[in-house]
């Protein structure tokens, strides 16, 4: 596409994304992206959650939360917004056809023996997403990733699956979790966050997405900037 398709798509992604009509999916309902789901549902976006357990799925859409231990509100949230239809999982990827925004929020490990980050559930589910991806689709990476893992992994999954460009006839972005156990809802509503783009351009269209469901600042920045303030931070953390 020219440059100037290319920001006719965005803002017209960006027009659907305040209006709340885009149609949102996200990629794993475990500790991050179940509440992510719920939280963005709540603002009155229709969401489709993706989960691979069969259990999992069926607690969700009997509105009974799958994770353990104590997470203020998200059992009362996630029962209204599945009872009131704006959230729906399943195990199928073919739901995601026609989603306008796909979350990305799998398990992204590092592995006991080598001890490098094991990436097996984000390759998977990027192949699973080119197989449907839609031309002007806005894939976010949430997950843990180390940096150069969106130049190196994620976005040649994508273009070869897909037959597709990113950044130009699809969208790139990370914006890494920040969450602690205990916390979830609290955090993901309250933290700073950092919108990594592909472009300069999808970086605002993440922000102004983000604006919808957290009150944190939102920083922009590119994919590796994102990667580098996460790897900083669980470093802190360590």
């Amino acid at each position: 596409m020219t440059d100037e398709r290319i920001s006719q798509t965005l803002r017209r992604l960006e027009e659907k994304i305040l209006s709340r009509s885009a149609s949102i999916a996200v990629i794993g309902m475990g500790y991050v992206g179940l509440p992510l789901a719920c939280l963005i549902a709540s603002k009155n976006f229709r969401v489709q959650g993706i989960e691979r357990r069969p259990e999992r799925v069926a607690m969700i859409n009997s509105g009974r939360s799958p994770i353990e231990g104590n997470e203020p509100g998200l059992a009362t949230l996630l029962a209204d917004v599945v009872s009131g239809g704006r959230l729906h999982a399943g195990s199928d990827y073919e739901d995601l056809r026609g989603a306008e925004v796909v979350f990305v929020a799998v398990e992204t490990p590092v592995d006991e023996v080598d001890h490098l980050p094991a990436f097996q559930a984000l390759e998977s589910a990027c192949r699973d997403i080119a197989r449907r991806l839609s031309r002007g689709t806005l894939i976010i990476i949430e997950s843990t990733i180390a940096p150069g893992t969106m130049r190196r992994v994620v976005r040649p999954i994508l273009e070869e699956g897909s037959g597709l460009r990113a950044d130009n006839e699809f969208f790139l972005g990370h914006c890494p979790e920040r969450l602690m156990p205990g916390k979830l809802l609290a955090n993901l509503r309250s933290m700073h966050r950092i919108c990594g783009g592909g472009t300069p351009k999808t970086a605002e269209v993440m922000v102004s997405l983000y604006k919808q469901f957290v009150d944190g600042d939102l920083d922009v920045g590119d994919c590796v900037t994102a990667e580098i303030v996460k790897t900083a931070e669980n470093a802190f953390r360590d």
